[in-house]
């Protein structure tokens, strides 16, 4: 080795190893660097946030209030979304609906003929399973023993329902459980309340005037199912339900495909079925007229979220409302970023000589921009941390809010959303520091030194039209909001064409029956009771829909709502008769008699009505006669235009039981009222519940949908608000704090504190006007839009502009006013001394 050798660091063992020693001091030295910036950057970030302890709390709540609000309603979406997907087929589930179009008019309904579904099993081939259900939305009294307990999820159905359903079984064969008569199946808490811990199979229940076997229990049905039972009992132990009666449609028609492809053949079979079963020969002649009848398929998927037919199990949802609401979180999350960035834009300016210090110091605007990152996202974080126990704490009154107990927000389900949602805290900040990074960074140290920010601070375009942005979205919301509360004050106070105050209306659960005209004589004898009535069903609730046929024509007709009420009914409801009689004791023959309303007779378009014959599908045929024709009355939603009626004498031809009793009371003293009805229900009925409502809660819950997004629209609109108020609260005091020897300098020249309040407010209310006339055109185009799923309207008209513009302003206004007139007030003297 010579000499050169001995000093070559690359070919010497020694120097080799004191060159690896070196590269390793230096990489600690790096890594130790690197904690060092890092806790140099949270140092001065919890300095400069606890040095404007104001914009940091206004920045940290405004982002926190902003994700719990977008949070919250993301969770009801995905609430909404989960409906009906557990089953194991959902994909190759379909319901059967039936549509009935005539003289420009659909009708909707989700009711199909009980033999429907062993038709599709027997002649088409694409059906793998299909079964029919029908709900007893009344409900009845099921007794065990000595026990009586009152049941409202009580189904009709058959042996396939487990084929086509995924409601895994407890206890019994799912196979074999309803294809006898006089069997039923129970949910497990039903089976629970009834037998407790003891063995439920082959334990008799009586119902319906029948007893019935236990002899399966399956699972409760989840939340997300657009209906739910705890009692089903099989169809073969009705003889009205098993006998093949294509003109009564009281059962909901479900099937699954062998697979997706067959969809187009199956339903040109459908349509064909309703066309020649259904209908019978004379659907060519009325089809020519341009009229239709079809059986469409629905995905079991879109049932809860697109379905609008009438007689559903249960309330659904609303595709629209679901959109809606994703916009409203998102909008509330933007007015959350808009605040963060708006006030780290103004705050810039009063950090412009730091930035100058720390480039003549050798901060590069790489590492410039790094630090300011890195102190928005800690705001993020900060406001996330703060997220998570603000939902915790609105968790419940936002159930409460949307109707639905068994809400919980996603990361609750799956943990590890949470590691998404600081993903998304961190791009958050990312995105809201973004902007406010590069400005501070590109500064000019020696301009800022002297007192100049550069050309960069002065022009306040961007800032301004955020918060332009940021109203508009506010006065969207709110404009949107008086424009739902006045179409609902509309449906509330709307002439329906019957009375439905003051009625206090009685569940029978089928338990009346012959002790009824002794129990409304007993009823009348109090003095504050005006009239009693019974019937099978009342405005709100549902109706049968029942085959009509004039005889004498040639022409088949549509079915029709129908309702079986006693001579007193019109009476309760206060209702008016346009021509003819309502039904009278006096009259024998009103046992096969007719009222109709004025729309079945404009539908019907006889010269005379009262000289044609009616048969009614399953009551016989012999035909009734017509002998009045009442006003029309909205029994359903006003969504839709008022549909045909037919009303039969209860207790005549018709042989369906009395459901409700209506009571309509003179006096206003309703709780003395109740009590006494209560006592003679008791002593007349003993043992059957007392359950009363009102006529009006029943008409009212038809817009249950409606009602709950007009109470969630306010609330999310006052956080929005709320929200955008606390970014302008924290932009004015910074506006006012960056202009205070500005204000000095004017006072001193001779301006009045008057006018610099009117000044300095001018720019606040020119950004109003500016976000209300962008707001305008885009809610009146979004809720004339909403405004078209009711037949019956009252209109968008000008007051909820107004109304809102007027709001906004007087919000601005008291938001600012504080800060400006603070200002204005100053002493010039110690004006000028602030830097």
């Amino acid at each position: 080795m010579d000499a050169y050798d001995l000093y070559d660091e690359t070919r010497h063992p020694f120097f080799r190893r004191m060159s690896l020693i070196k590269e390793g001091i230096s990489q600690i030295v790096l890594e130790l660097r690197g904690g060092m910036v890092f806790i140099n950057y949270l140092k001065t970030a919890v300095r400069s946030m606890s040095r404007q302890k104001i914009y940091s709390l206004i920045n940290i709540m405004g982002l926190a209030i902003g994700m719990t609000m977008a949070i919250l309603i993301l969770s009801w979406v995905r609430d909404e979304y989960k409906y009906d997907r557990f089953h194991h087929h959902a994909g190759r589930i379909y319901r059967v609906s039936q549509f009935f179009s005539r003289g420009g008019l659909t009708t909707k309904v989700a009711d199909t003929p009980a033999v429907l579904a062993e038709t599709l099993m027997l002649e088409c081939p694409e059906v793998e399973w299909a079964t029919s259900v029908r709900g007893e939305s009344s409900g009845e009294l099921v007794a065990y023993g000595d026990e009586k307990f009152h049941e409202t999820g009580i189904g009709i159905t058959d042996n396939l329902f487990f084929k086509v359903f995924s409601f895994p079984f407890v206890e019994g064969n799912p196979e074999t459980a309803l294809a006898l008569p006089g069997t039923v199946a129970l949910s497990q808490r039903t089976a629970k309340r009834y037998f407790d811990d003891s063995e439920p199979l082959g334990r008799t229940l009586n119902f319906y005037g029948k007893d019935f076997i236990v002899t399966g229990v399956f699972q409760d049905m989840p939340h997300h199912s657009h209906f739910h039972f705890d009692l089903l009992c099989s169809k073969a132990s009705f003889e009205r339900y098993t006998s093949p009666r294509w003109e009564m449609s009281q059962f909901k028609t479900y099937l699954m495909m062998h697979d997706s492809g067959g969809v187009e053949s199956l339903q040109a079979r459908l349509n064909e079925i309703a066309a020649t079963r259904m209908f019978g020969d004379g659907y060519a002649a009325w089809a020519a007229k341009g009229n239709s009848k079809t059986l469409p398929l629905q995905k079991l998927t879109d049932i809860h979220l697109q379905s609008d037919l009438k007689y559903e199990f249960e309330e659904n949802g609303n595709s629209l409302y679901v959109r809606f609401f994703m916009v409203i979180a998102v909008f509330i999350l933007w007015i959350a970023v808009i605040n963060y960035i708006n006030l780290s834009t103004a705050r810039s300016a009063g950090r412009a000589r730091e930035v100058g210090i720390r480039k003549t110091v050798g901060s590069t605007r790489v590492m410039l921009i790094r630090r300011f990152l890195f102190e928005s996202v800690l705001t993020s974080c900060a406001a996330l941390t703060m997220t998570f126990v603000l939902i915790q704490s609105a968790l419940p009154a936002f159930r409460m809010l949307v109707g639905k107990s068994w809400l919980v927000t996603p990361y609750q389900e799956q943990p590890l959303l949470i590691p998404g949602l600081i993903m998304a805290a961190v791009m958050i900040g990312v995105l809201s520091g973004l902007y406010p990074a590069f400005i501070l960074s590109a500064f000019k140290p020696i301009a800022v030194l002297r007192g100049s920010s550069g050309g960069g601070m002065k022009s306040s375009r961007f800032r301004n039209g955020l918060v332009v942005f940021q109203f508009t979205l506010s006065v969207f919301l709110l404009t949107g909001t008086l424009i739902v509360q006045k179409q609902m004050d509309y449906v509330r106070k709307k002439d329906l064409g019957f009375n439905k105050e003051r009625v206090i209306v009685l569940k029978t659960l089928g338990q009346v029956r012959n002790k009824l005209p002794v129990l409304k004589e007993t009823l009348l004898q109090n003095p504050e009771i005006q009239a009693v009535s019974a019937s099978s069903t009342l405005p709100g609730k549902e109706f049968d829909y029942v085959g009509f046929h004039v005889e004498g024509t040639n022409d088949s007709w549509p079915g029709t709502n129908c309702i079986a009420a006693d001579a007193h009914f019109i009476e309760v409801m206060d209702a008016e008769m346009v021509r003819g009689r309502y039904f009278s004791k006096e009259f024998m023959t009103d046992g096969r008699a007719l009222v109709l309303n004025e729309s079945k007779v404009r539908e019907i378009g006889a010269d005379d009505v009262f000289e044609k014959g009616i048969r009614i599908g399953g009551m016989g045929n012999e035909p009734f006669h017509v002998i009045g024709i009442m006003k029309d009355i909205h029994y359903e939603p006003l969504h839709e235009p008022v549909k045909s009626l037919g009303i039969v004498m209860l207790g005549g031809a018709c042989t369906w039981p009395e459901s409700f009793i209506s009571i309509r009371i003179r006096s206003k003293n309703i709780h003395d009222t109740l009590g006494g009805i209560r006592k003679i229900w008791e002593e007349v009925v003993p043992g059957v519940p007392f359950q009363f409502t009102f006529l009006d809660s029943i008409t009212s819950d038809q817009y249950r949908n409606e009602i709950r997004t007009e109470r969630v629209f306010a609330v999310f609109t006052l956080f929005a608000v709320f929200v955008a108020c606390i970014g302008l609260l924290g932009l004015a005091s910074f506006a006012t704090q960056q202009r205070t020897r500005e204000f000095g300098i004017r006072k001193v020249l001779g301006a009045s504190g008057k006018r610099l309040v009117l000044m300095l407010s001018g720019e606040f209310v020119r950004w109003v006007v500016l976000a209300n006339v962008i707001a305008w055109p885009m809610v009146y185009y979004v809720m004339s839009k909403w405004l078209n799923n009711f037949a019956y309207r009252a209109g968008i008209g000008i007051l909820p502009f107004i109304l809102s513009g007027f709001i906004m302003f007087i919000i601005t206004g008291l938001t600012v006013s504080y800060h400006v007139i603070r200002a204005a007030g100053m002493n010039p003297v110690e004006s000028l001394k602030c830097e």
